[in-house]
């Protein structure tokens, strides 16, 4: 399941964001590990350290699918690096296919960044699991 509720105490994780004994959490995974929690007032991002934004300090809550500036470059190197082999310099043209082979990859594990603009200029980005459905609860949660 990709979102879980749970009620934590003053004392659990993620901690209470009011006087109250606890707080209900409504939760979804992060694909690097950790979690990624709203309630009432707050979201909570637990990952190697824990933040607390406050609901009114969210300013937006965008979703970015892939950065396609960078799927073209990539695509383009192991293009060139291809094609320099081919014709030309081997060597060259292996270490241009497999600089843009690599940036490829990176660029595919930043899929669906999930970007929470605080006021200030600062924002928070996570790699939810189900990055869709977390957006629009997230949204949904922030109107």
């Amino acid at each position: 399941m990709a979102h879980a509720r749970e009620a934590t105490t003053a004392a659990g994780s993620p901690p209470s964001s009011g006087g109250d004994a606890g707080t209900s959490i409504t939760k979804t995974s992060l694909r690097t590990g950790g979690w990624l929690g709203y309630d009432e007032d707050a979201l909570y991002v637990a990952r190697d350290d824990r933040i607390k934004l406050r609901g009114e300090d969210v300013t937006r809550i965008t979703l970015r699918v892939v950065e396609w500036d960078l799927v073209v470059m990539s695509l383009l190197l192991v293009g060139v690096g291809g094609y320099v082999s081919m014709t030309g310099n081997t060597l060259v043209g292996i270490g241009f296919a497999v600089v843009g082979a690599l940036s490829l990859y990176r660029t595919y594990r930043k899929r669906y960044e999930l970007e929470i603009r605080v006021e200030g200029g600062k924002s928070v980005t996570v790699y939810p699991a189900h990055p869709k459905r977390c957006h629009e609860r997230l949204a949904g949660h922030l109107d």
